[in-house]
């Protein structure tokens, strides 16, 4: 019954941290500000990408994959990102707009992403920052925003990635206006945008990250494994035998 109840109390906590974030993006001045420019970062991030299953989880109103069909956590479907429920490497493209906030465990929610990539497969991620300057204003009070310590700083999120077995493909600090409220103020404050990326952009509000879950082995050429599927052959590569210390791989390749 107490198990029952810690786990009752720990999705209640997920949920509101979860319509909490999704509130502040839509209804305040900074928030849609914010909204506006990591819509700008994933567009960026996605430019030129193909995937075949591609899932969105976290801020559901934000139609961040333009190339075709994708499924919205929250929305087509409900699960909690540290216990998913996709299969051993189903997703081409996994998108994670603050869903690490809402996680009570961010580093098994990485884990589940890991799990749930092909190879090759490309998680891109937001979250807040918690040592940026927003750090000194009253926003982090699970009111607003969730509590800062809900935050995860970027250089542990670095490491446990790496720790899985991402590799970090590229990432970007964004909004660097402090804590206003009115958009009059965030206009005024815009300058900081270009003068904090380059003198101070670890105290951003905002990171985001794109990690791509790269296995040692042989690896299609691009376009080879999409024409064989459609000429109906499938292409069987084997995993590489790395030794550690020297620089030679034995690949085992059956055509």
């Amino acid at each position: 019954g107490c198990m029952m109840g810690r786990r009752s109390r720990m999705n209640e906590s997920k949920a509101m941290s979860c319509k909490m974030l999704t509130d502040w993006f839509g209804s305040t001045d900074a928030g849609r500000y914010t909204a506006q420019r990591e819509q700008q970062f994933y567009a960026r991030a996605l430019a030129g990408l193909h995937a075949g299953t591609v899932v969105q989880a976290g801020m559901p109103d934000w139609a961040l994959w333009p190339n075709g069909r994708v499924v919205y956590v929250g929305r087509d479907v409900e699960m909690q990102a540290d216990a998913a429920a996709w299969a051993d490497q189903a997703l081409d493209l996994l998108l994670m707009p603050h869903v690490l906030e809402c996680c009570d465990a961010p580093d098994v929610a990485l884990a589940e992403a890991y799990r749930a990539l092909k190879s090759e497969g490309r998680l891109v991620l937001t979250g807040l920052n918690p040592h940026s300057l927003w750090r000194f204003s009253r926003w982090f009070d699970g009111v607003r925003l969730p509590e800062q310590s809900r935050g995860l700083p970027l250089p542990l999120l670095k490491k446990q990635a790496l720790s899985l077995g991402f590799t970090i493909e590229s990432g970007q600090f964004m909004v660097y206006v402090p804590a206003v409220s009115s958009g009059k103020a965030l206009k005024n404050w815009r300058f900081m945008e270009a003068a904090g990326d380059r003198w101070w952009p670890h105290a951003a509000a905002v990171y985001g990250l794109v990690l791509l879950k790269r296995t040692v082995g042989a690896r299609p050429l691009p376009g080879r494994e999409r024409e064989a599927e459609e000429a109906g052959r499938s292409m069987a590569l084997g995993v590489a035998k790395a030794q550690a210390g020297v620089g030679t791989a034995e690949v085992n390749a059956r055509r």
